[in-house]
């Protein structure tokens, strides 16, 4: 079922159209069409499918084709009868690929959605050919013990921001909402797209609707929090991955600093690694051209070597 929506216009263009699914509960997606090995984007906490409207077209010229998830709590996707728990989304993306994309895909996954996507992979690897993790929320380094508690708030900045403007019922505007998030997330804010700022304040007025907002935004800050603090828990989930995996990190990334990735990197050499210097924490919204070529060159060569 299409949707009538305020940027249809701008999606189709991109040749995306947002529809809607039962996935035991009501899941919305974006589907940019496409044919080829399927490609699942996955995006971070307080993010939408439409992180990927600019990188998504790129990687469906590239020959997939190519989704893009509105995770349980975020985007359209109501957190009613689906939980917005990171448990509850790694379910919810496991059906969705079950469900929709119907065969192994290319599951991409930014911040939250990187921790997903590993739980998805690492639970159900009959589901994925190839994993790519894009800032992806994870514990700093031990030998910096100072920054761990700092790392978390800071990942949890950019999604509160909306938030604690209504509690204290001082609401920032939806166009000052999306705007402290990007200044967060981006290395260089002017590196946004005009359209892609419009359509997530589109968005975020749509989002005022949603009652549920805050207590799925809470439920899904704390459990990725619990995920994640444990470096033992998290290298035991890296290392049961069985598809091949590429790690992109923004050096200038505020949120998952680099010493996280390479801490990841270390204890994962058979993982693909770059390191982007004049990137922050969404390099799919920052440079979607080098995203999306980085991410089809590898996958042209990890794909064919992994079958």
């Amino acid at each position: 079922m299409s949707l009538d929506l305020p940027f249809a216009p701008m999606l189709a263009e991109r040749g995306g159209e947002y529809r809607t699914v039962d996935l035991k509960g009501e899941a919305h997606y974006i589907d940019f069409g496409g044919e080829g090995t399927p490609v699942v984007f996955v995006h971070g906490l307080g993010g939408a499918a439409l992180n990927f409207m600019q990188v998504a077209p790129l990687l469906r010229e590239a020959g997939h084709h190519v989704y893009a998830i509105d995770l349980a709590g975020f985007g359209l996707t109501r957190a009613q009868q689906l939980s917005s728990s990171v448990r509850g989304n790694a379910g919810l993306v496991s059906r969705f690929i079950d469900q929709v994309a119907g065969e192994p895909v290319v599951l991409v996954g930014n911040s939250m959605g990187g921790l997903i996507t590993a739980m998805v992979a690492s639970m159900h690897p009959e589901l994925v050919q190839a994993v790519v993790l894009l800032g992806p929320a994870m514990p700093v380094p031990k030998r910096y013990p100072g920054r761990q508690l700092a790392s978390l708030r800071t990942l949890a900045t950019p999604a509160a921001s909306g938030i604690v403007g209504r509690v204290r019922k001082r609401p920032l505007t939806p166009e000052a909402e999306v705007e402290v998030a990007m200044r967060v997330c981006l290395a260089e804010r002017d590196s946004l797209d005009l359209d892609v700022f419009e359509a997530h304040v589109d968005l975020a007025k749509i989002r005022r609707g949603y009652p549920e907002v805050m207590a799925a935004m809470g439920l899904a800050t704390r459990t990725m929090f619990r995920e994640i603090i444990s470096h033992g828990q998290v290298l035991k989930r890296y290392r049961s991955i069985e598809a091949p995996v590429l790690l992109i990190n923004g050096a200038q990334d505020r949120l998952v600093g680099v010493e996280a990735a390479r801490w990841a990197k270390r204890a994962n050499p058979r993982w693909s690694y770059e390191e982007w210097d004049d990137t922050g924490h969404v390099p799919m919204l920052e440079h979607p051209e080098r995203t999306a070529s980085t991410i089809a060159q590898w996958v042209g060569t990890h794909v064919r070597s992994a079958a």
